[in-house]
Formats: structure tokens, sequence, C-alpha cells
């Protein structure tokens, strides 16, 4: 695509107007139009949302892991840092892997990259890792799991909802219930709603599918899709402090091999990923912690 009046290709994106994108050109600053073609997308509705109907609506071992070399941005947050501080005291940072301050190395091809070793390794243990997940939600009892959220929500006074826009702008703490793999997410928000929503439309990067060890670690919230979550409940808090320490205490107390937080929640939650060893094929008794 190029400009209209200067031929420059260097454009931004400024939007869409009926059936045509809008564009301004950076170099001589000027709006110009072009047709396009409008794709149709199919919607489905899920607790009065309109979703685009998409493979991603349910987690499967087809859609888990999206593969890319390309770096997530903590990633390139750290290599930068650790760069800066060894380039101006000319030492290696304390408490800094030597990856981030040496590339290229066995992880990071360049700045940019990730070695195709590593990506190749990495997806073998995320495949590896939904594997042992999913054959540890398998052997659940789901009427066990039933009756202990059961208590567990009315214990605590949430309420449940069938309609996001109940909670729209709602300050405090969400769980989200999914049936199939008897499964809980307990979470905190200023905007229950638009959390939610991020939670259904964000994936986890390709490199932080694992959070801890192959065995151990538990699947994120984010890597299911939006007609995983089958329940939901609320229970109002306003004051930022109290959502902390409710949220800490309730994922804390929520039975272990019944939820999918990886930390224990708070304001500074610590990682709980060797919660469960995924590893034990036998009964979910010989799993209770």
């Amino acid at each position: 695509m190029k400009c209209k009046y200067c031929d420059s290709e260097n454009l931004y994106k400024r939007g869409y107007y009926k059936e045509k994108q809008k564009f301004q050109c950076k170099n001589c600053g000027k709006y110009f139009s072009e047709e396009m073609d409008i794709t149709r997308h199919d919607y489905i509705y899920h607790f009065n949302c309109r979703l685009r109907k998409n493979e991603n609506n349910k987690i499967s071992r087809e859609n888990y892991c999206s593969i890319t070399n390309e770096l997530d941005y903590q990633d390139k947050k750290n290599i930068r840092n650790a760069t800066e501080y060894f380039n101006y005291y000319k030492k290696e940072p304390l408490l800094v892997p030597e990856q981030y301050y040496k590339i290229p190395n066995k992880i990071f091809k360049d700045f940019e990259h990730y070695t195709d070793e590593f990506v190749q390794n990495h997806y073998k243990d995320c495949m590896k890792n939904y594997d042992l997940n999913m054959s540890f939600f398998s052997q659940i009892n789901h009427e066990e799991f039933d009756l202990y959220l059961d208590k567990f929500i009315k214990k605590n006074k949430f309420k449940q909802i069938s309609d996001l826009s109940i909670v729209k702008g709602v300050a405090g703490i969400y769980v989200m219930v999914l049936d199939e793999y008897s499964q809980c997410y307990i979470g905190k928000s200023e905007d229950i709603k638009q959390r939610i929503l991020s939670h259904w439309s964000k994936k986890k990067h390709f490199a932080r599918l694992i959070n801890g060890s192959v065995d151990t670690s538990i699947l994120s919230i984010d890597s299911f899709g939006a007609l995983d979550t089958t329940r939901i409940y609320y229970k109002k808090i306003l004051s930022l402090y109290d959502r902390d320490e409710q949220e800490q205490n309730l994922v804390t107390r929520f039975k272990k091999e019944y939820r999918l937080n990886r930390v224990d929640g708070g304001l500074n939650g610590i990682e709980d990923t060797a919660l469960r060893n995924l590893m034990l094929l036998s009964s979910i008794q010989q799993r209770k912690l």
C-alpha cells in the first residue's frame, strides 16, 4: 500500500469507515481511504458477551501451543536491563541468570529471537505438560468437586451471574468455573467484566506456557477458551487492600487440586507451581495435599 499523494509506503492505519480503510501518510501527513474487503465473522454469545467464533473458543491440544521464536516481552525487558547494567558497570548483574547478558547462548539466538533448539525442546515440554494436566483433570471426581465448590461459594457469600454486564466496572473478587475439567480460577479486579474478557482474549506467550517444572506446572487460565468457562461467581469489594487480602486468603484455602491459580494471590503472590505432582497417575486421593 502506497500513499496516493507522495507514494510513500510509510503509513498509519486510522480505522474503518463503512467498507473503507482510512490511512494517514507518515511522510506527507495527508489522509486517504481505500476500498477493502469486509470479512464477515461469525459470532457467539457467552455470558451475554459477543465473541468472535474461532478455534480458540475452547482449549484443545491443537490450539494450545502457538510456536514462535520471537522473544516474549518479559525476556526482552530482562535482556535490556541486564545488558545496560553490564555495559555500564562492566560486571555481571547480581542474581541475574547469565543468559540475559551473554547473547547468543543456548536460549537466546539474538536480542529478538530464541534459538531453534530452545523452541523445539520447549514445544515438547509444553505438550508433555499439557498431556499431564489433562490426565490429572480426567481423574477428578466431578461430583466431589461440585459439592466442595458449592460449600465454598455459600460460605464466602459469592453471587452467581449469567450476564457479565452485571459486573462491568465492578471491583471485587471473581471465580471462573471450568466444569469440564473440574477446575476453578480465583481472581481480583477493579473491573471484573474486563478482566474476565482479557482472560478469554489473550494467550500466554509460547515461552511462558510452563511456570516451574514440566511435571508440575499448572495450565494457565489464559490458555483456556471462553467456552471452557461454564459458571462465574463474584463478590463486590471496593477496597484494594481488602481485595488483595481476601483473594490471597481464598486462593490459599481453596483445595489445590481444584484450582488453576499459579500464584497464591494477594499483592505479592508467591509462585505456587509445585502444588501437585502431575506425574502421579494413580488415584485422586494420593494427590490431595
